[in-house]
């Protein structure tokens, strides 16, 4: 008995949403709409360049060839690197040496917002370390990762001698915005719209204790409807 209670609750439910599906609607087109003029017109969008280096912890690889144990170091090395190229003092002299070369104040950058535009990872695990830096205008990001990967090799230097990096691509001039993702943003403000509109339909079902029909009657009572006045108005 239970069970059966629990399906006609869940038939209940969609009977619900299916009924007040025009609800659901709205605010589904709201929620995209919302979404879609935040990402569009709200967010700052970002380009993002990027380029990638090969990470070699011998100076003589190029001489005496390569082995899986000079791969197999310079796998390891990629994290080290990643944190050498992350210090303050070296994203403060990459900002000090982008300001020097900007011609706009507005265009100018810190430490701390390199920071929070760079990212650095192993790509697919190999020794090879991609480095992206995403930035207001495509130029800006262009100048500033060249900035960096300018420098990296004598920062590397400074701290680990004997150890090297190689650019394999240099930062490229991004043509496309890399953020915000307007579409994705509006699908999810489209989702969480039918969500919301899904829990205020069921809400304002649940709380509605009102009689509309006989089946009302017998679920909440338990007790069978002996009969029911017709509508008798006439048009």
């Amino acid at each position: 008995m239970v069970l059966l209670k629990e399906e006609i609750n869940i038939v209940k439910i969609f009977e619900i949403i299916l009924k007040l599906w025009w609800v659901i609607l709205i605010f589904a087109i709201i929620g995209s709409l919302v979404a879609f003029s935040i990402s569009s017109f709200l967010m700052t969008p970002l380009y993002t360049s990027t380029a990638k280096v090969y990470v070699s912890g011998s100076e003589k690889a190029d001489n005496a060839g390569v082995n899986i144990n000079d791969i197999n170091v310079s796998q390891r090395l990629v994290g080290t690197y990643i944190e050498i190229l992350s210090g303050n003092s070296f994203l403060e002299d990459i900002a000090n040496a982008y300001n020097a070369q900007t011609s706009k104040k507005s265009d100018e950058v810190s430490l701390n917002y390199i920071k929070a535009n760079l990212k650095m990872d192993s790509a697919n695990g190999t020794e090879i370390l991609q480095i992206k830096y995403s930035d207001t205008t495509p130029q800006k990001a262009q100048a500033v990762l060249e900035i960096l990967l300018g420098n990296a090799q004598q920062e590397i230097t400074r701290v680990i001698d004997g150890c090297r990096m190689s650019v394999i691509d240099y930062a490229d001039l991004p043509v496309t915005t890399s953020s915000p993702n307007v579409k994705q943003n509006t699908f999810i403000g489209m989702f969480l719209g039918i969500v919301l509109g899904a829990a205020v339909v069921f809400l304002k079902e649940l709380f509605d204790t009102r009689n509309k029909d006989e089946d009302d009657i017998k679920a909440r009572y338990g007790v069978a409807v002996l009969g029911s006045i017709p509508n008798l108005d006439v048009d």
